[in-house]
């Protein structure tokens, strides 16, 4: 567990998941909005997707975090240390050799009335010191950012990450890195 600050001097808390969590995590789900949903892909936003990650702790290769405000889920993270061959061959074709544990795959999520309260910036810092503690060399963001979201590539710039090549989707997206 590790304690946080977001602006105005809240303190929240950053943590694995639990098994005990199911219930705080699907509600944060389903309560993301569909302008917050549509720029998170890695899994379903659901209760029953909340319930599996929750029974399925320790039997994968992410460590999920949360950012708790006392029992509420305020913010969510994927931390995935297995490469996709999608991912590899991208960053392979920017001159990028990605290699499982070195280059950790990174998906953040935070609730839409969180937005904005600095609760990203408090919670990246630990992380990116969490997994270079575990012999990571970079951060990569999970699948990159949505090119049409310029307040999260600029936040992603802010926190170290520089911009790779781009690739279509539905829409267009940029890989983007840090270097630890």
């Amino acid at each position: 567990m590790i304690s946080i600050e977001a602006k105005y001097d809240r303190t929240f808390i950053l943590r694995l998941i639990e098994r005990g969590d199911a219930e705080a995590l699907g509600a944060f789900f389903q309560g993301l909005s569909l302008a917050t949903t549509c720029r998170f892909g890695p899994h379903p936003l659901t209760q029953q997707q909340a319930k599996h990650l929750c029974e399925a702790i320790n039997t994968d290769s992410a460590e999920r975090w949360v950012i708790m405000d006392k029992d509420l889920v305020a913010g969510y993270f994927i931390v995935e240390r297995h490469i996709s061959l999608e991912e590899a061959e991208r960053y392979s074709r920017q001159g990028v050799c990605l290699r499982a544990e070195l280059d950790v795959i990174f998906a953040p999520c935070i609730a839409d009335a969180y937005q904005n309260a600095g609760l990203a910036s408090a919670a990246i810092k630990p992380l990116m010191q969490h997994v270079k503690q575990q012999g990571a060399r970079s951060l990569v963001l999970m699948g990159g950012t949505q090119e049409s979201n310029h307040r999260a590539r600029h936040f992603y710039k802010a926190c170290g990450f520089e911009e790779y090549g781009g690739f279509h989707t539905e829409i267009y997206n940029i890989d983007m890195r840090a270097i630890l």
